[in-house]
């Protein structure tokens, strides 16, 4: 989604001279005039350059950002607090809550943030409810909401706008997990970036529907949240190897107990361990994009090879 992501610190020390030298004959352009021209070479150097180390570290700056989640932008504040008066309303309609998102949040963003809106006011309210600072009801009646609103927009999503040839994305917990509307969410941030999705819920894992989900699926996200069920993670991944063999299907996991159980899921074989549901979302859809340049590549008879400045092709 954000293409390749690189810490500023591994940036090679020639990208670091290079900005300080691309910078020197620009600023002297208006003064020298005509004179002030680049040769090819250093044309196509400093064009590499903004290309690829320039947009690999916005994307990193946009990605910090996503991943801290909005509650941290302050352009979000008082629509964040004004969404969560009207998820706790019993008498708030599903359809004041869709023109809210549709009107009330900072314009020009991309659809998925939306999503991440809602992800929000559901992480928020469950460290209220861990505070005290909600009850019970105050949850059941918000998670409830966002579940119903999350569901509605994620089926109209996929009908309206999904590709005969999107990857398809399967959302599971583990079967006895009883909160299941972070599923959904990532469900509806998949579909947002185009994606075909769908999610399990807990008891349909130990159904036949596991075994068809699992044929069509290209990638797999596990939510886990109690440790206690750590037994019954263990069978749902040795399901879904023994259900598909090959090809080999990526298992990314996340939630609160794969947090505290990393060397668990690395023994299992987990291919990747997340900390929210945008960067889960985000490390699926650039895996499926280097897959299908791989594919490409070799269909072609060639090589891709992924590097800072982009994507090279290589022929045999």
């Amino acid at each position: 989604m954000d293409g390749l992501v690189h810490d500023e610190n591994e940036q090679p020390n020639t990208g670091r001279s290079l900005a300080r030298d691309a910078a020197k004959p620009l600023k002297g352009l208006a003064a020298d005039g005509k004179r002030a021209y680049l040769t090819r070479s250093d044309g196509e150097t400093l064009r590499r350059f903004i290309e690829g180390t320039v947009a690999s570290m916005t994307a990193e700056k946009l990605s910090t950002r996503y991943d801290r989640g909005l509650e941290h932008d302050r352009l979000y504040e008082k629509a964040l607090a004004d969404f969560r008066i009207m998820i706790l309303d019993p008498r708030t309609r599903l359809a004041s809550m869709r023109a809210f998102l549709e009107h009330e949040l900072p314009p020009g963003r991309p659809q998925y943030v939306k999503v991440l809106f809602l992800e929000t006011i559901a992480r928020l309210l469950g460290k209220q409810w861990v505070s005290d600072d909600c009850d019970f009801i105050d949850v059941t009646i918000g998670t409830a909401r966002l579940q119903e609103l999350t569901i509605t927009l994620s089926a109209e999503l996929q009908e309206l706008s999904l590709r005969p040839d999107a990857p398809t994305a399967l959302i599971l917990t583990p079967f006895g997990e009883q909160h299941t509307l972070v599923q959904h969410m990532i469900g509806l941030l998949f579909t947002s970036l185009g994606w075909s999705c769908q999610v399990l819920e807990p008891s349909a894992t130990k159904t036949e529907a596991l075994a068809r989900a699992v044929e069509t699926a290209d990638i797999v996200c596990i939510g886990w949240s109690n440790v206690r069920l750590a037994n019954e993670f263990k069978g749902l991944v040795q399901d879904l190897r023994r259900l598909r063999k090959e090809p080999r299907l990526p298992l990314v996991v996340g939630g609160a107990a794969a947090l505290d159980s990393v060397d668990f899921l690395v023994g299992l074989g987990i291919d990747c361990i997340c900390d929210s549901v945008y960067s889960a979302v985000k490390i699926c859809d650039s895996y499926y994009e280097l897959e299908r340049i791989s594919h490409q590549a070799r269909a072609a008879g060639r090589t891709a090879v992924v590097t800072p400045s982009g994507i090279d092709w290589l022929t045999p």
